[in-house]
């Protein structure tokens, strides 16, 4: 079983699965309602290019369509996916809506395609996924509740569903500050806090370990002294800057007190020089200047873990 976009999909089978939804089917719209062959093409071109982000109209966020292909080859479903919401969205239609062939359906195929569905959310960063049904549409709300859906709120004509997307912490690597202890716990408050939303490291850290640089959107689990995990992250810049270039901002985004980047540099240039640090590496005697690069990642909270929702930098120890 497998989604395939619709513009790598075989045309003609793509064109005969449209060819079996009407316009509007309990909440199901399908544009290409009534459209000929020729049309459909031009149809699927401007869904490959409503992908990218370009020539949306007004009000329209980038999406991406699919059709669920089973087993056997047979094209048995239509899903969408919207990459982001806008006001508008939030409150209504969400970012998952499908539809099943009609000689496929009560087979299964739905909760097969919407889970597939909630993978490729995940892959877009995605935490939460917003879906709405119609209240006469049980058989649709149960195929979201298989796949984890709740009931967030309803009106006279639907249910509004929310289904986690966001990774399972054990399967993120650490995001460990400092070495355990008090200072690792006051970073790990000030980050729970907002107040720090960037970190630094030498770029020969990297270069001395093989390890690649931090890529945009990877995730990963904030872990305490007691190496439980608190929060999720999720990187949102990287920047490669030689440690000559470090400004206010820098300084004022790491969080850790220092408010200028002489103050700063000062701070990570006592770190990078003691013993401990040093120690680490082959050549300790590697070179601290004005060029050395300095990773400097950007992150965000994306996530509270259980009971540490409600811990801040002053507050850390203790339930507010």
């Amino acid at each position: 079983m497998r989604l395939t976009e619709v513009w790598r999909a075989d045309p003609e089978r793509t064109f005969e699965l449209f060819s079996e939804f009407p316009a509007d089917e309990n909440g199901f719209e399908n544009q290409a309602a009534g459209m000929d062959r020729e049309r459909f093409a031009v149809y699927v071109h401007e869904l490959e290019e409503q992908s990218r982000g370009i020539g949306l109209q007004p009000g329209w966020v980038p999406s991406s369509k699919y059709v669920l292909i089973n087993d056997e080859g047979a094209y048995v479903g239509i899903f969408n996916l919207r990459h982001r919401l806008n006001d508008n969205l939030r409150v209504g239609a969400g970012h998952i809506g499908y539809g099943i062939a009609p000689q496929y359906r009560g087979r299964g195929y739905a909760t097969v395609g919407l889970r597939l569905t909630l993978d490729k959310a995940r892959e877009l960063g995605i935490d939460e996924a917003y879906l709405s049904v119609h209240k006469d549409n049980r058989a649709s709300l149960a195929v979201q509740q298989h796949c984890g859906a709740h009931i967030d709120h309803e009106d006279g004509l639907e249910y509004y569903t929310r289904i986690s997307t966001a990774p399972e912490p054990g399967n993120l690597p650490k995001a460990e500050f400092m070495f355990p202890g008090p200072e690792r716990d006051r970073l790990v408050g000030l980050i729970l806090a907002g107040t720090k939303t960037a970190t630094a490291a030498l770029m020969i850290e990297y270069e001395e370990d093989d390890e690649p640089l931090p890529q945009v959107g990877e995730r990963s689990a904030l872990v305490d002294s007691s190496e439980r995990p608190v929060a999720i992250l999720v990187t949102t810049a990287v920047d490669v800057i030689p440690l000559g270039k470090i400004t206010d901002r820098h300084a004022i985004d790491e969080g850790e007190g220092d408010t200028t980047a002489a103050a700063w540099r000062h701070t990570h240039e006592s770190f990078w020089n003691a013993p401990e640090y040093r120690n680490e590496f082959a050549d300790p005697d590697f070179p601290l200047n004005d060029d050395s690069l300095v990773v400097f990642e950007h992150f965000k909270v994306v996530r509270l873990l259980d009971s540490m929702a409600n811990k801040t930098a002053d507050g850390y120890e203790q339930q507010v």
